[in-house]
């Protein structure tokens, strides 16, 4: 019978003891059959034939019972025997169980809690949706590998209106900031505008009252509403169960809340979150001016998502989105060449497609991290029970020698085994509840909420019980097969069993997990190091004395002039106090989480085929330059008499001058962006501005006196502590329009932080994790050299008693232990170097090969190591030697 065919008669024999008996009749009726055609052939009439065969039925009938009780029972019983003695096992030595299952459960907890975020960020479906499966976001594509751009409100119109076919509906929405008030002072919040079918395409309602309809998809002078997410409804109404119809300020116009989205919505991007929707016929309300957006095909603001139609693939669907793109090129020429759309489906965008590699890349060197961790583990565990097979070889050998066979014996020790794990398991499910705890109290010091939201979900708990199962057979087999071949004979009499093999299987384990803790605290290393040399890295600017805060008159209601004459009353009020050095403006700081960019066109310059002609840039007053320390390598910064009625100037950083100007000056230089031409009046070094570890990237600065924008960043270069300087920032915006919300309050060094945050995060998991690694390497050698000094107390006694000096045991055993470690660690550097050469990606620019890594990390690991080796070595030296000849 085949293995499949025994585990559907055993399922059977448990659960469907009816299906059995007629599975056993139908098969001896078949014998029977058989049977009277064998007496036919051998020629016996047919009654005769009949006869005999029923003869041959009580024999057949005993067959069925035996069937019954052996195939059916007979190892639901060794099982329940194997786990009797495998419980007395584990209450009989209650330090062995805690120790391996502790050690065992930091394993399985740490990958547990892994596989969350990788669950959180990669695999969960998106919440509150229905049938996530069929959804879509839709992203423009422009030449130099910008595959996923944001779309126009024109734009989206148009695919929504062409594409009816494929989609059953199409929406936009957008994050907004927002300036929220319900009486107090009002808070600056991000919020979506939203096409009206938002949640009706994401199959989405509402806990409380309703979502928006199709009229408010309709004119924009519409009565102003809200859906509050169920953040916002806490926050701001306290959970009131009669919120719906109620009002609140929002960029000081009263709007009013119709519902509350489901605790478990968060819209069309996971983890971020928005505090409240707005139909995007509103948009001109909520942000006076912003009418001509419905008109302008450059200004991409919005991301758009669909879901498909029943029946519809993703490919037909493409073909679609493909036409559309004909459709709108022939119709619109000069704003879509060289432009087209790019499909993404929900379950492959993430928090965005751009990002979902560098997410793919981080979470599998952090779950194999954690993997060579419980690798470690399973090793340090797997010596235990060597040793304990050891111990226990006496009573293998008297079963052996009374008859039980090799595999029972193998069967009870896995199970023993996979009985440990599952302790382990549900232990690991604890440490994996607390370090999730922890991991969802980290936020960024931002205003946007984002919330990982890590649980153990179904899929969490299924990859944890996996894995516990797979470290039972891990840890297990090895001690199993060496346990179940003694040596009988000096078992039976009680001598020592190890034997060649055993010793050897100890020495394989111990090499490896060397081998294995040198690869982990490598890693640990490199991106320590890497933190380290991030904190360093030339950013461009000098981050030391500056306070940051953030400023958006327009969500009050403010004009451009208004706008403009705020901040230059603020730059006054700031610089007349006697802490200021500087101050300046900037819509975009460096390395913040968004940018914005515009296209470019250089005179005499003719871009490569697939060229992104896009440059990064930022909106900058008079004197931010050198309010930030950046350092002017020719020409000048900004000044106030630039202004709309002067030359419209710009100033470029280097990298911009080598790609357009190789070898030339460049002061001077034209550069035409959008409906004007600007002249290059300087030049800055090249410095970060979108990560820490981008590759040089070419930008550009405007002039705030000659091209408005909405929000501003006031950056303030203090004398002193920045931090002290905070609340007179506040105060001082305060005292110019208390109305007006100041938000992202800080520090540089505080912003910085969110840019630091992965590689500080990657630096100190991973090295909680190196040092583990250490200890349970060091655990893991101090008890084989422990265990096998305890086995050789003859042999040192003899080796004493004829002469042998304590220092000579000493070094003997330090020698022997030594030995596996440095096997270990050369094995475990190779390892390390192709380990860091896959690494290299996701470091900060740094040389992954870092001498000091390999250097100090190796004579960290053999000095834990010598130390673990040690203790057993001097005890060995303290042996007497009459007391241990006379015991024997």
């Amino acid at each position: 019978m085949s293995l499949a065919a025994q585990l559907r008669f055993r399922w059977r024999t448990l659960f469907d003891r009816d299906a059995l008996d007629a599975e056993l009749d139908a098969e001896l009726a078949d014998h029977l059959d058989r049977q009277t055609s064998a007496n036919i052939q051998r020629g016996m009439t047919p009654i005769a034939a009949r006869r005999a065969a029923r003869v041959e039925f009580g024999a057949v009938q005993r067959y069925k019972e035996e069937a019954r009780d052996t195939r059916g029972l007979r190892w639901l019983e060794d099982l329940r025997q194997d786990l009797r003695f495998a419980g007395r096992m584990v209450v009989k030595s209650p330090l062995f169980t805690g120790i391996v299952v502790i050690t065992l459960a930091l394993g399985i907890g740490l990958n547990t809690a892994v596989f969350s975020v990788v669950d959180a960020m990669l695999l969960r479906p998106l919440p509150g949706v229905r049938a996530p499966q069929e959804i879509v976001q839709i992203y423009r594509t422009s030449p130099g590998n910008e595959r996923f751009n944001s779309s126009s409100i024109p734009h989206y119109l148009d695919v929504r209106q062409r594409s009816t076919e494929v989609f059953s509906g199409v929406a936009a929405w957008s994050f907004v900031s927002m300036s929220v008030s319900t009486g107090d002072r009002p808070v600056r919040v991000f919020g979506s505008m939203v096409s009206a079918n938002y949640f009706s395409v994401l199959g989405a309602t509402a806990a409380l009252g309703r979502t928006f309809v199709q009229a408010e998809d309709e004119g924009r002078g519409a009565h102003p509403v809200v859906v509050l997410s169920d953040g916002a409804w806490e926050t701001l109404f306290g959970a009131d169960a009669h919120v719906v119809g109620r009002t609140l300020l929002v960029n000081g116009r009263r709007v009013e809340v119709i519902g509350v989205t489901a605790p478990d919505f968060h819209g069309a991007m996971p983890i971020v979150n928005a505090a409240m929707y707005m139909p995007l016929m509103q948009l001109g309300q909520l942000r006076p001016g912003s009418d001509s957006d419905f008109e302008n095909r450059g200004n991409n603001i919005m991301n758009i998502v669909a879901r498909l139609r029943s029946g519809v693939s993703l490919q037909q669907a493409t073909a679609r989105i493909e036409a559309v793109s004909r459709e709108l090129l022939a119709e619109y020429p000069g704003d879509y060449k060289d432009l087209g759309m790019n499909l993404v489906p929900q379950g492959k965008a993430g928090i965005h497609p751009s990002m979902r590699q560098a997410q793919i890349g981080l979470t599998t060197v952090v779950m194999c991290v954690v993997g060579l961790l419980l690798l470690v583990a399973c090793v340090n565990v797997a010596n235990l029970f060597l040793a304990r097979a050891s111990d226990r070889a006496r009573e293998m050998a008297i079963r052996l020698a009374l008859g039980a066979r090799h595999g029972t014996l193998l069967r009870q020790l896995m199970v023993e085994s996979l009985l440990f794990s599952v302790l382990a398991g549900a232990a690991g499910v604890l440490v994996a509840i607390v370090a999730i705890r922890l991991a969802n109290q980290i936020t960024l010091p931002i205003d946007l909420d984002i919330r990982p939201e890590l649980r153990l979900s179904p899929l969490v708990l299924w990859f944890s019980l996996g894995i516990t199962i797979l470290t039972g057979m891990l840890f297990g087999l090895v001690p199993a097969l060496q346990a179940t071949r003694p040596s009988l004979l000096p078992a039976l009499k009680g001598a020592v069993p190890a034997g060649r093999s055993r010793a050897r299987a100890s020495r394989v384990l111990v090499v490896a997990q060397v081998a294995l803790s040198m690869v982990l605290l490598v890693g640990a290393g490199l991106f320590a190091l890497n933190l380290r040399s991030v904190t360093t890295i030339d950013k461009g600017f000098a981050s030391e004395h500056l306070a940051i805060g953030e400023i958006d008159p327009t969500l009050q209601g403010y004009t451009a002039a208004a706008t403009d004459d705020l901040f230059r009353r603020l730059r006054e009020r700031l610089e007349a106090q006697p802490a200021v050095q500087s101050v300046g403006f900037v819509d975009q700081l460096p390395l913040n989480l968004n940018g914005s960019d515009n296209g470019v066109e250089i005179p005499g310059y003719v871009p490569a085929e697939n060229e992104g002609m896009s440059i990064q840039y930022a909106i900058a007053s008079p004197e931010y330059f050198s309010t930030m320390g950046v350092r002017l390598v020719r020409g000048r910064e900004f000044a106030a008499q630039d202004n709309a009625n002067t030359m419209r100037v710009l100033v470029v950083n280097q990298r911009f001058v080598d790609r357009f100007w190789p070898g030339q000056e460049a002061l001077g230089k034209r550069v035409k962006s959008g409906r004007y031409e600007y002249t290059v009046v300087g030049v800055v070094p090249t410095g970060k501005y979108k990560s820490l570890g981008e590759e040089p990237l070419a930008h550009m600065w405007f002039s705030h006196t000659q091209r408005s924008t909405f929000g501003m960043a006031v950056v303030v270069r203090t004398k002193g502590e920045p931090s002290a300087f905070l609340e007179t920032l506040r105060r001082e915006v305060a005292a110019l329009d208390p109305n007006l919300p100041l938000s992202n309050l800080r520090t540089m060094d505080q912003h910085l932080g969110v840019a630091l945050m992965p590689a500080r995060l990657a630096a100190v998991t991973l090295g909680i994790f190196g040092v583990l690694g250490v200890l349970l390497a060091s655990v893991g050698i101090y008890g084989v050299m422990a265990y096998s000094v305890a086995q050789r107390t003859r042999e040192i006694g003899v080796r004493m008693a004829i002469g042998a000096s304590g220092g000579a045991v000493v070094r003997m055993i330090m020698r022997q232990g030594l030995s596996l470690v440095l096997v270990g660690s050369a094995i475990g550097l190779v390892g390390a170097m192709m380990a860091s050469r896959l690494l290299s990606g996701i470091l900060y620019g740094s040389n992954a090969i870092h001498p000091a890594a390999f250097a100090v990390v190796p004579l960290v690991l053999i000095a834990a190591s010598a130390a673990a080796t040690f203790i057993p070595a001097r005890r060995a030296a303290a042996v007497d030697p009459a007391i241990t000849l006379r015991s024997d």
